[in-house]
């Protein structure tokens, strides 16, 4: 027995030093990596790597192919973890489902080889230390890692080593010279849109490595991303652009100083990277904001930020693009970037996880929106309710929403990443909104949020009316003193303000003036973080034009006076609980601070921005035309030559934009405004679109579509002033209001912007004939106003609401165009499916209409004085046959003979898995064929003995001969048929339903 031991002892000593001088797990150093990396690995050579890696590692590795190339390579992508599940989400276990994803993706440019072989250098470093480096097995076993190593492989085969850079660009784009980087949608570039009013979706019109790569990011809910480049080296960051494309303009994200770590993060790890020469280009720390350095429209790193929950930067590793491999380049890279490679992968851990689930149930809420205070970028929840969102070390207010759930937030977050390998558990558990059955809660809704815009409206009413200052005795006056407030004065008033009033106001700023002034919002809403699903926001801003002061004080005030009301009068209490609103008291601070320091307020530069630019006539023009039969409206005209979008001049603007319009522009367009008022002075009018006017037109008056909507919403703020209504001011204008073209024309208004480009209907409001009034007069005119803005901006409560959804999966669609028939200006839905369409009241036909789905009409619905009529839509999918019509004829032949082949196939399965009939015929078969073998033998036989006999040489041998002279050309039909690659398989059919640009005709009259 124990000879049997102590032979058993040695033998596992004997083995256990063998194991350590042979397996690869023990490598501590890179050397293994050196010799991997004494070349580059074109396409057959990764494949046959990444599947040979597999199968020795097969608990911590995968490799699979997000798509193909424009020539059928496959796009690989390494999956490692550990541990390695087959369907980890169907497992819960909290640890594994809180695992963040992380993905590198390198070589999108051809001829920028460093980051191709970095990836494959990392790939087999991370598997050879699994096991012998405590660092690397911590990292496998916290987060799931996916490395592509190459994103453009056409590019690469097509590119030549040791060129660094190629003045023909040879390789940087795919095989059809497309830049991937520049491929991806634009956030300044709207979709196409067409003819018939919808809009394309957002994979038309790319190349295949763009789509897979969209939809792989679209798919997974990936955290934290990076992406590998050469030609410099430098770590850059969001935004790679800007609204006006201008260089060396800072493209700043919400997320900007987070950013900025990620990027130190990388390149303090890297050698020489943060010693910021980047090859002859200076670089303070070695990074740089991407748009800063040079603008890059269509950008990955910006797609990720904005259409996944995913923060990318993009490393620039290498001066030369492709060096030579022989003289040890690639050995020497690897030690540069290995580091950073390792630290950069761990800030997936920075900031707050956890889950989001059903208080009552415990069951995961996917698709609930996490919204941090002041940083304006929300991710969303995933599966099993698991969410992820990077943040700096601080103290933050977080709120989660999500259909059919009360909000809820948590105050004074502390964040320290203190453990970098395990960010900060923060759950939430939502209460339900209502109980039993989901048509009665929706009944009951629907029917108390009418109650509420009643009776908002009725005291709108009252504001409209003589009994104007009794109602408003009912409200308390703000504290503060009638006074001007300079930008610092202004700015301590506000976060004094929010600070009191920390649970309905946020305090945000939209971006910053030519003098780096910022832009300050004031939300005031019950909920101030986040866009509730089903209720409209609303704007103000003043002081667009510097030296028009009132509405500046009067927004001001008006904040405080929402603030001081709220939970002590019933109106204001319902108004700020069921409307969003965004004041900005000055959209002019450099202007206005000019003017503050001036003794006598006579028109002059205050009026202008710092650029001396008016901000008023800086917009986008609006081009109009008269509509088809009706002479007297007009619309804006429709551009034929990008096939009718008028947005794509946004990112192709012939005049330079201030940056305070780009920033009005930008936050106009991701904030789903339904009303807004522009607040100026000068005159004492409320003033509605359109300000512009056809250059021969007989009329001197540009009536938009929504004309008699613009005079009820003009109206409510005149009637609601003690004087305007009158219009017997120092200019006379009947009612107080008037078509802003009627007046004078303005080209590049504010108001005919917003009208033209976004669902938001905007009047400009003058509120008196002196633009700077003496400091004295200003209680008097906060006196004309509060009640004006109070009853404009309950206007929203008007015209038609409701959701649209996808009648099969009940899923909230966004992106709807919403119609009206006879009036020739759309609006659409926000991500939760919501939308509001301001009417007057009357009895309309709405159509509801996007792209993939038929169209829905609701006939004959009536619209009241009061609460606005909810209408809800459920939009069926177009089916595979309406799909097909739109398809030219080579696609419906390939897909009739896809379809006759799936036939026979399913024909000849479902024989074969008749075993008994299948075995008797195949027997048959197979004697019948034996039969006919031997046959062939017995007569070949024959006839070669007759051919000895008959002649004296061998002429088999002769014809051999001639068939190596043809060889050649049977070798170059071959090649060609090896060479000739098939197209890859379409994508299944539900992908072109959800993601399809074919159209059908519009049913929209």
């Amino acid at each position: 027995m124990y000879i049997y031991l102590c032979v058993l002892t040695v033998l596992i000593y004997s083995s256990n030093i063998f194991c350590q001088r042979s397996s690869p797990l023990q490598v501590e150093k890179d050397s293994a990596v050196y010799e991997l990396l004494e070349k580059y690995h074109h396409y057959t050579e990764l494949d046959r790597l990444l599947q040979q890696w597999t199968t020795t590692y097969p608990k911590i590795s995968h490799v699979f192919s997000v798509g193909k190339s424009f020539t059928g390579r496959s796009l690989f992508v390494m999956h490692l973890t550990s541990p390695l599940a087959a369907d980890v989400e169907k497992e819960q276990d909290d640890d594994q489902l809180l695992k963040p994803k992380f993905k590198w993706v390198a070589n999108m440019h051809g001829d920028e080889t460093i980051g191709r072989e970095m990836m494959i250098g990392l790939i087999y470093y991370l598997l050879l230390n699994s096991q012998s480096n405590a660092r690397v097995a911590r990292l496998l076993s916290t987060t799931d890692i996916y490395i592509m190593p190459s994103m453009n492989p056409d590019g690469f085969e097509n590119s030549m080593e040791g060129v660094c850079d190629s003045r023909s660009l040879r390789g940087r784009g795919n095989i059809k010279e497309v830049d991937l980087n520049r491929d991806f949608p634009s956030q300044y570039t709207p979709l196409k849109q067409w003819q018939n009013g919808t809009t394309a979706d957002l994979f038309y019109g790319r190349q295949p490595e763009t789509i897979a790569v969209m939809k792989w990011i679209l798919k997974e809910n990936f955290v934290l991303s990076g992406n590998l480049h050469g030609g410099s080296v430098v770590a850059s960051y969001p935004y790679d652009e800007t609204a006006a494309h201008k260089p060396d303009t800072y493209g700043e994200a919400p997320d900007d100083s987070l950013f900025r770590y990620l990027a130190r993060t990388y390149s303090s790890k890297h050698l020489t990277m943060n010693k910021g020469d980047g090859c002859g280009e200076g670089f303070p720390e070695g990074i740089t904001n991407g748009a800063k350095w040079y603008d890059v429209a269509g950008g990955m790193q910006d797609f990720n930020y904005l259409h996944s929950n995913a923060f990318e930067i993009t490393m620039e590793l290498s001066c030369c693009k492709y060096p030579p491999a022989q003289d040890g380049s690639l050995k020497k890279e690897w030690d540069n970037n290995k580091e950073a490679l390792l630290a950069y992968m761990e800030m997936s851990h920075l900031g707050i996880k956890g889950f989001i689930r059903d208080a009552e149930t415990q069951t995961g809420i996917s698709g609930a929106l996490i919204q941090v205070e002041g940083i304006l970028h929300q991710v969303r929840s995933v599966q099993h309710g698991a969410y992820w969102r990077l943040l700096m070390p601080g103290s933050y207010n977080v709120t989660i929403t999500a259909a059919g759930y009360v909000s809820q937030t948590k105050m004074n977050i502390k964040v320290t990443n203190e453990n970098i390998t395990n960010a900060l558990r923060l759950d939430f558990h939502l209460q339900p909104i209502a109980h039993g059955s989901s048509s009665s809660s929706l009944t009951k809704d629907v029917s108390s949020t009418n109650d509420v815009y009643n009776l908002l409206s009725n005291f709108s009413e009252k504001l409209m009316s003589d009994s104007r200052e009794t109602v408003l005795k009912t409200l308390i006056e703000p504290s503060s003193d009638f006074l001007y407030h300079d930008y610092d004065k202004m700015i301590a008033k506000l976060k004094e303000l929010n600070s009191k009033y920390p649970n309905i106001t946020s305090l945000y700023t939209i971006g910053k003036s030519n003098e780096q002034r910022d832009l300050w919002v004031m939300i005031v809403s019950d909920q101030p973080l986040i866009h509730e699903a089903g209720e409209p926001e609303v704007k103000y801003i003043g002081n667009v034009h510097g030296d028009e002061s009132v509405g500046r004080e009067c927004l001001i005030l008006f904040i405080e006076y929402l603030c001081v009301n709220y939970g002590k009068n019933d109106y204001i209490t319902q108004l700020v609980n069921n409307v969003r609103i965004h004041i900005m008291p000055t959209m002019n601070p450099d202007g206005f601070e000019y003017e503050y320091k001036q003794s006598i307020h006579a028109q002059g530069p205050g009026r202008l921005n710092a650029n001396k630019i008016d901000l008023n006539r800086n917009f986008p023009k609006v081009q109009l035309e008269h509509l088809p039969d009706k002479n007297d409206i007009v619309v804006p005209k429709q551009d034929s030559e990008n096939g009718g979008n008028r947005l794509d001049k946004l990112s192709n603007i012939e005049h330079h934009l201030e940056p305070e319009v780009r920033a009005v522009m930008h936050w106009s367009l991701i904030y789903p405004f339904v009303l807004s008022g522009n607040l100026h002075g000068g005159a004492l009018v409320a003033n509605y679109p359109f300000d512009n006017r056809i250059s021969d037109s007989t009329s001197k008056e540009s009536k938009s579509p929504d004309e008699q909507t613009f005079q009820m919403l003009a109206r409510s703020y005149s009637h609601a002033h003690p004087n305007m209504h009158k219009g017997d001011a120092c200019i006379k204008f009947n009612d107080g209001i008037t078509n802003g073209a009627a007046w004078y024309v303005i080209d590049g208004g504010m108001q005919d912007w917003s009208y033209a480009y976004t669902s938001d209907m905007e009047v400009t409001i003058e509120l008196g004939c002196v633009k700077y009034p003496k400091q004295t007069e200003l209680k008097s005119y906060w006196d004309d106003n509060k009640g004006a803005l109070l009853a404009y901006i309950t206007q929203v409560v008007h015209g038609i609401r409701g959701f649209v959804y996808d009648a099969k999966t009940k899923i909230p669609l966004s992106g709807v165009i919403i119609h009206v028939h006879d009036i020739q200006h759309n609006v659409t839905t926000y991500r939760d499916g919501d939308f509001f369409r301001l009417l007057t009241a009357g009895v309309y036909d709405i159509t509801a209409e996007r792209i993939g789905y038929e169209s829905e009409t609701k006939q004959n619905i009536l619209v009241g004085n009061q609460s606005s009529t909810y209408i809800e839509f459920k939009l069926k999918r177009k089916d595979s046959s309406a799909v097909s019509e739109n398809k030219g004829p080579l696609s419906k032949f390939v897909d009739k003979t896809t379809s006759g082949i799936q036939t026979a196939y399913r024909q000849v399965k479902d024989f074969v898995l008749n075993r008994t009939l299948f075995l008797i015929i195949s027997g048959v078969c197979a004697l019948i064929l034996a039969s006919l073998f031997a046959m062939v033998v017995v007569y070949l036989k024959c006839c070669q003995g007759s051919t000895v006999r008959s002649r004296t040489g061998f002429q088999r041998y002769e014809r051999l001969v001639q068939d190596e002279n043809d060889l050649p050309v049977m070798t170059r039909q071959k090649n060609g048929r090896k060479n000739h690659v098939m197209a890859s398989d379409s994508d299944d059919e539900d992908d072109q339903t959800l993601f399809s640009s074919n159209m059908k005709k519009s049913m929209i009259p």
